[in-house]
């Protein structure tokens, strides 16, 4: 058990809450079992005196009388007073015949009040509890009473009475610190397990999973801990190969650069028309290298979350006749044509006109690339709640094995074809981005020489944007 260990705080914790209610109850017994053995003697002292004065009064007996039974068959001891104070007979405790009891004694007894307290013998060394009662015949004060009465056989009941719940007390508090240790214990030891499963975590160790058999807060923190196993794992696979992408990527613009470069540098070119065609090549590799760049700045700082948008009305029509201009020239320098389909409605449309553009054209650019005869599709289509886009071509299509991994950076279907379309692989990533950005959704549907269609949705106007996750579905045919 560590010193500074949870189950030592817990226990010692549930330790001090335990005895900050037992200490008080034991004490609390106590006092009531004193108060009733007191109450008690008291009763029934009382109601000895009480039964003397009756036999003096109302049986006319005789003091002699009376304390010649008393003495054959009482424990307790009694003597007798007259009206003046004077000890008539007995003989307790300096108490002797003819003592005269003290004045204040008297005159509180005339006035019919019982007295009452406690003795040391210190011949025998016993304890005494007496009462002094007045006796009163036809109203008149006539003498009293005092009985003695040990109170020794009370302190030792009270004594064993004391020791019996010391030791109960005892053998609570040592069942009740086995008890509450094994409770802590069996409650944190899940807790415990976490916290070695979160340090092999954060040594590296990202295939540690904690074994959750709750589905109280223990069993939901031990989740969190295996999906945050599973999340960084994950991440630091994604990273792997994210640096592997690119480290590829950049080879070869890189190489360009530099080969060509240093046959231009070394005047290794036979004409004017070669060292052009040279240049050429640099200056496409350089663009195609800042395209790249770029498009990872742009995808990391919406990844981050670090942007903002400029919400404005969109007036469809300008919107897709400015969209298909930027794209014509593309459309037709590959024998394709384009097909648009527009629905119109009186339904206003706000969002960020230069991202949605940006999608539209990534999924353009995209269809366009991809497809070598046919035809290229847009189609607008003002629904109830959402505007939907759908970019549709006839190209080649994307296989089954491929379409889970499409939106992912980097990834080609035609690995030979990446270079001859000019694309960097991040152009469906950022589209996704975005998507997610203006709280629309992207849907894929394809089939292998059929085509592929990619359709978007999105409100009519943005509330939440960056609450909202982009659910991408893939459909095959």
């Amino acid at each position: 058990m560590k010193r500074n260990g949870i189950v030592l705080k817990f226990g010692l914790l549930i330790m001090a809450l335990f005895l900050s209610i037992l200490i008080p109850f034991a004490f609390m017994i106590d006092q009531i079992l004193l108060n009733v053995y007191t109450i008690y003697l008291n009763d029934n002292v009382k109601s000895i005196a009480e039964s003397l004065e009756v036999e003096l009064v109302e049986k006319e007996q005789s003091p002699e009388e009376i304390y010649e039974h008393l003495d054959l068959f009482f424990d307790h001891k009694v003597l007798f007073f007259n009206f003046d104070g004077y000890i008539t007979h007995g003989d307790f405790m300096g108490f002797s015949q003819g003592f005269h009891l003290p004045s204040n004694w008297v005159s509180r007894l005339r006035n019919g009040e019982t007295l009452e307290g406690e003795r040391f013998n210190e011949s025998n060394q016993e304890n005494f509890y007496f009462v002094v009662q007045p006796i009163f015949d036809d109203n008149e004060f006539d003498g009293g009473v005092i009985i003695f009465s040990s109170i020794d056989e009370l302190h030792e009941k009270m004594h064993t009475v004391k020791d019996w719940l010391i030791r109960v007390i005892v053998a609570t508090i040592l069942i009740a610190v086995g008890y509450a240790f094994f409770i802590v214990w069996f409650l944190s030891r899940p807790l415990v397990k976490m916290e070695k499963a979160t340090r092999e975590i954060a040594k590296g160790n990202l295939n540690t999973l904690v074994d959750v058999k709750s589905r109280d807060e223990l069993g939901s923190l031990g989740s969190a801990i295996n999906d945050l196993s599973v999340e960084l794992n994950n991440y630091r696979k994604n990273r792997s190969e994210f640096l592997a992408n690119i480290s590829h990527e950049l080879r070869t613009p890189t190489s360009y650069l530099s080969g060509y470069a240093k046959l231009i540098k070394e005047e290794k070119y036979a004409t004017l028309e070669e060292l052009n065609r040279y240049a050429t090549i640099i200056d496409g590799e350089a663009s195609r290298l800042a395209q790249l760049i770029q498009e990872l700045f742009e995808l990391s700082k919406m990844e981050e979350g670090e942007y903002t948008l400029s919400i404005q009305e969109i007036d469809i029509e300008d919107f897709i006749n400015t969209l298909l201009e930027k794209v014509n020239l593309k459309v037709l320098s590959k024998g394709l044509s384009i097909e648009v389909s527009l629905d119109l409605s009186a339904k206003a449309f706000f969002t960020d006109g230069m991202k949605l553009e940006q999608i539209l054209i990534n999924l353009l650019e995209n269809a366009i690339n991809y497809t070598s005869q046919g035809k290229v599709g847009l189609y607008i289509l003002m629904k109830e709640q959402k505007i939907e886009f759908t970019v549709m071509d006839t190209g080649e299509g994307i296989p089954k094995s491929d379409q889970p991994f499409i939106f992912e950076r980097f990834y080609r279907v035609d690995k030979s074809r990446s270079r001859a379309t000019g694309g960097t692989g991040l152009g469906l990533a950022i589209s996704v981005e975005l998507v997610k950005q203006l709280s629309g959704t992207i849907h894929m549907q394809s089939a292998e020489n059929e085509g592929t269609n990619f359709t978007v949705e999105f409100p009519y106007t943005i509330d939440n944007q960056r609450d909202a996750d982009v659910p991408v579905i893939d459909e095959v045919k």
